[in-house]
């Protein structure tokens, strides 16, 4: 037991000194012994593994009138890497992140709505193997990858239980892909996995609590509480889009009335079109490019989705109480005005007891935040050295 112990304060030592270098570099050994408490005869001996591993890598010293100064040390970008994936209804994200978490390459390729499920993944497979190839990443060098996709998922066994957008049930995304890469693969809900990216830290996200919204052919949320995503008993903690609005409302898939995946769904967002134009407008990506064309029907559109996304906000910060919120989507990311409105709405429907001390803020990674999010998960879950 005593064995198992060292070992295990051994792996913890090397993650903090990983860790605060990242944090600090350049960074010297003598200033590694300070912030971590360690001696410097145990910050030697770990730099000198890390060094030997390829996880970091040391500045030239110089020569000053007082001698010379200390040798500095900062991660290898080169020495990692993890692959990102967003399958999205309309299309497939794929990233390359190095060990400072750099987006390297970046490809988008569009998906048809009526492509089956082994297709999807036929395709993803071939975009992972060429990524790879291009970017020349041999197997030792490569963590793993990390896919978001929208709806319930078993994350612990890799399994996708059900995808409204994609009509899966019950897919085993990680063992089919295990069938291709000899990597660790991780499977999670695209909002789970973005919201590593708007933390900004693999190991410390920059808050404490914060909670990320995505609006778009559903919606749904990812909760960090106390540094940790929040998951719930089975990973359904986020599932937003079943809370209920209106109790007196349309009934909807689940059996419930009401429910706020009714108010902010595609075929109700249709409703404000024109009916001569809905043809024209028939899927969220075109209705998205409306808005932002600034159509006659994109006003009261507007005033909808801001309305219950602002009641959304009030409902989770009343629980939560977070240090910020954190709204994603096509139609919101780009759009100043739609921003406004929704920041106008929030200042009418939060209760001003506590909405005053909470920052609402907007996603600025726009296409990239589920697949940086989804790389970053993989470092996180790898890097536990």
């Amino acid at each position: 037991m005593f064995k198992h112990d060292q070992v295990q304060m051994k792996k913890q030592n090397r993650k903090i000194v990983l860790d605060r270098i990242r944090n600090h570099e350049p960074i010297s050994r003598i200033q590694l012994a300070k912030i971590t408490k360690m001696s410097p005869t145990t910050i030697t001996r770990i730099v000198q593994e890390l060094i030997e591993e390829d996880y970091i890598i040391e500045a030239m010293s110089e020569e000053t009138a007082i001698g010379r100064r200390p040798t500095l040390i900062n991660v290898n970008p080169e020495a990692r890497y993890s692959i990102g994936v967003e399958i999205d209804r309309s299309k497939l994200r794929i990233g390359l992140l190095n060990f400072i978490c750099e987006l390297v390459d970046f490809v988008e390729i569009p998906l048809m709505r009526s492509e089956s499920y082994e297709l999807i993944i036929e395709n993803l497979v071939l975009e992972i193997q060429k990524l790879i190839l291009n970017n020349q990443i041999s197997q030792e060098r490569l963590l793993g990858i990390g896919i978001g996709i929208p709806g319930r998922i078993d994350q612990e066994r890799g399994i996708v239980i059900i995808s409204e957008q994609f009509n899966w049930k019950n897919k085993h995304v990680r063992d089919d892909l295990a069938q291709h890469f000899q990597c660790t693969i991780a499977i999670d809900n695209e909002l789970k996995m973005q919201i590593f990216a708007e933390s900004g830290k693999i190991y410390k996200p920059i808050q404490r609590n914060s909670i990320l919204i995505g609006v778009g052919s559903g919606i749904g949320a990812a909760i960090i509480l106390n540094g940790e995503i929040y998951r719930g008993i089975k990973n359904n903690a986020g599932e937003i889009s079943h809370l209920t609005i209106n109790p007196f409302g349309e009934q909807c898939s689940c059996g419930n009335r009401g429910c706020l995946s009714n108010y902010t769904r595609e075929t109700t967002l249709q409703q404000f079109i024109p009916e001569a134009q809905r043809s024209e407008y028939n899927t969220l990506e075109k209705i998205v490019e409306g808005i932002h064309a600034n159509e006659e029907w994109s006003i009261p559109l507007i005033d909808h989705i801001a309305t219950y996304l602002a009641i959304t906000i009030n409902n989770l910060i009343c629980i939560y109480e977070p240090d910020e919120v954190i709204v994603t989507g096509e139609a919101l990311e780009k759009n100043i005005k739609i921003q406004n409105v929704v920041l106008d709405k929030c200042e009418k429907h939060i209760w001003r007891e506590i909405g005053t001390e909470i920052q609402i803020k907007f996603s600025e990674l726009n296409e990239t935040g589920v697949v940086k999010g989804a790389a970053m998960f993989v470092q996180k879950v790898e890097m536990e050295i």
